[in-house]
């Protein structure tokens, strides 16, 4: 008998982020019964009965990849690392679930780890995203630590996605003004990518908390970026962009956060600068708001969450 802890690892890593088939079978059955039912010998019309969900989404094709893809060594040594590192697992009944990831329907993440301190994530709290180039230039940097500084965002949550460049001065610039940090990770929370940042999510994880809806264990792989963005926009009430090429992760999260009806925000740049062009996109294709100082940042949170400057 597979325990609970152990089906949602399982889950973690045979199932793409944000599938469908793996929610609807998980939340109808529960991750234990529905891992029985995919892994064994029942037909598949018994594996899907009571589960309102068409025969198109688990084929028998689908079906013999995933049993193919489990491996209980897998799972078993994502368990081990979960517990050596203190890492914290959630399911949507937790108390300190957070309620905003039921924006992306769907899509909505079947399982969070945690490392630090999940109820950080507060509703009550006014929260908002930072996110932007790997490779910035100086005013990029400078702008994000502004925008971060300001009395604008006292007593608010800043989230970014703990990655080189605009993303590591923001969560460097929420520490130094004691913000609420909250970093979201592609991989699993035992180890830190990039490498470089292992000392600042430490800090993170101390202050804040750091969620991933990856096991430990998995391997972090570009498509993993792209699945994290939109739990950035949905645990945010807004996204500023701070610098982006045209086609990038940030650009990425943004779209998401538009579709969750979250406002999204850019620091314009340089016409000719190719990390200024994803921002002046935003604003063509989505009617972003643009930055003109960094006060306006408390213009992205929603009327009232904000502190008036």
């Amino acid at each position: 008998m597979v325990t609970e802890t152990k089906a949602r690892i399982a889950w973690g890593f045979l199932a793409q982020p944000g599938d469908p088939l793996a929610k609807v079978l998980c939340d109808t059955l529960g991750p234990g019964e529905a891992l029985r039912r995919v892994l064994g010998n029942t037909p598949l019309s018994e594996v899907i009965a009571g589960v309102e969900i068409g025969e198109t989404l688990l084929t028998p094709s689908h079906r013999d990849r995933l049993r193919a893809a489990y491996k209980p060594d897998v799972v078993r040594r994502s368990l081990a690392l979960q517990e050596r590192a203190g890492i914290q697992i959630l399911d949507s009944s937790h108390p300190h679930w957070p309620e905003a990831l039921r924006d992306l329907g769907e899509s909505a993440p079947l399982t969070l780890w945690a490392r630090g301190n999940p109820a950080a994530w507060d509703a009550s709290t006014p929260r908002l995203a930072v996110v932007g180039s790997r490779q910035p230039t100086a005013a990029g940097l400078t702008h994000t630590a502004s925008i971060v500084a300001g009395p604008w965002l006292d007593g608010a949550t800043v989230i970014s996605g703990g990655a080189s460049g605009i993303d590591t001065v923001a969560h460097h610039a929420t520490l130094l003004h004691k913000r609420v940090p909250i970093a979201v990770l592609a991989g699993g929370l035992e180890g830190v990518y990039p490498t470089q940042n292992v000392a600042l999510m430490n800090r993170v994880a101390e202050a804040g908390v750091i969620f991933s809806e990856a096991p430990c264990g998995m391997r972090v792989r570009p498509e993993k970026f792209l699945a994290r963005n939109r739990l950035i926009a949905a645990l945010s009430q807004g996204v500023i962009v701070v610098e982006a090429a045209f086609r990038s992760g940030a650009i990425n999260t943004a779209h998401h956060a538009a579709g969750l009806g979250r406002e999204v925000a850019v620091v314009p740049g340089r016409w000719d600068d190719k990390v200024s062009r994803g921002c002046f996109r935003l604003a063509r294709d989505l009617g972003a708001r643009i930055l003109t100082e960094p006060a306006d940042a408390g213009l992205v949170l929603p009327l009232g969450a904000g502190v008036p400057t």
